[in-house]
């Protein structure tokens, strides 16, 4: 069995280094190869990749937004006849040493397409008490073999057959506001395929001081609620008054949670920006309006 592991960066080396440090030291199973694909979302430059043990293949992608880098790597990973599966990480993570092992545990056991697991947040030093203790910086985790709606790309291994034959690629309409992962993987479970969840292939999301706030804590989940509409497959009067009646009930508990701050203010009031964002970008998404956050990445 042989895995590409793709990995899509803009101007995080010292990111991208410590990812790539950390991919040396996995544990990879007796019969499994390995190769990394890093595709660099910039204008070409003569500027190496971070040194790596593990071989590897770096192209730039000049076209801007995400969904066009990922599709790059797709493509290198896919050229390779050998390729058995393509595992997806972001340039600010690292990965646990039995990461691969585990997604591949999981893939055997459960026979389906896609297995994924969770982004453990970690936070720098000085960082406030609420960003952990709020929990609005961590995802929801599953029992392993729990059956998943759509995955991400932050910690995903799919079967290379299914990319091939069904030419799946990730939407570029898509390209700055996010989401476009969740809406690849949606594609894929509606073409029958099934994702599984495993819950010790762990992946370590690292938060600079700067997203620790919360104005960005508001504002990421603003943005996840602007792309609900397309990333989830919903349309017509159905698909609006669904998200409608997600985003009164982010509402209310939003409020619910700003009126205990009085108990724990800090912890209550990133809870309550997490779901009034949510409740705010879901109306504006069906209002057709967009946040493109990471349009700012590729400024200048």
């Amino acid at each position: 069995m042989q895995v590409a592991i793709c990995i899509i960066t803009r101007r995080r080396p010292e990111g991208l280094a410590r990812l790539l440090h950390s991919l040396e030291e996995i544990s990879v199973p007796e019969g499994v190869g390995v190769h990394v694909v890093v595709v660099e979302n910039d204008i070409p430059t003569d500027a190496p990749p971070p040194g790596c043990s593990l071989p590897l293949r770096h192209v730039f992608e000049p076209e801007p937004g995400i969904p066009a880098a990922r599709n790059r790597s797709l493509e290198i990973a896919l050229e390779n006849p050998d390729t058995d599966a393509v595992a997806f990480l972001d340039d600010d993570e690292t990965v646990d040493r039995e990461w691969l092992a585990a997604l591949c545990r999981g893939r055997e056991a459960s026979g389906t397409a896609v297995t994924t697991g969770p982004a453990i947040p970690r936070f720098p030093t000085g960082s406030p008490a609420w960003a952990e203790a709020s929990g609005v910086y961590q995802p929801p985790r599953y029992p392993t073999g729990t059956r998943r709606p759509w995955a991400f790309t932050h910690n995903t291994m799919i079967d290379a057959e299914p990319l091939r034959r069904g030419g799946f690629r990730f939407d570029e309409a898509m390209r700055h506001g996010g989401g476009s992962d969740k809406e690849f993987f949606r594609r894929i479970v509606d073409a029958g395929h099934e994702i599984t969840w495993v819950d010790d292939a762990i992946a370590f999301e690292w938060y600079p001081i700067e997203r620790i706030g919360m104005g960005w804590v508001f504002r990421r989940s603003y943005r996840l609620g602007t792309n609900a509409l397309h990333a989830e497959g919903l349309s017509g009067i159905r698909g609006r008054g669904t998200l409608l009646f997600r985003a009164g009930r982010f509402g209310i508990r939003g409020l619910l949670r700003g009126a205990a701050s009085i108990i724990h203010p800090s912890v209550a009031a990133a809870r309550a920006c997490w779901d009034l964002g949510r409740a705010c970008g879901l109306v504006a998404g069906v209002l057709g309006r967009r946040y493109e956050e990471y349009a700012e990445r590729h400024a200048g």
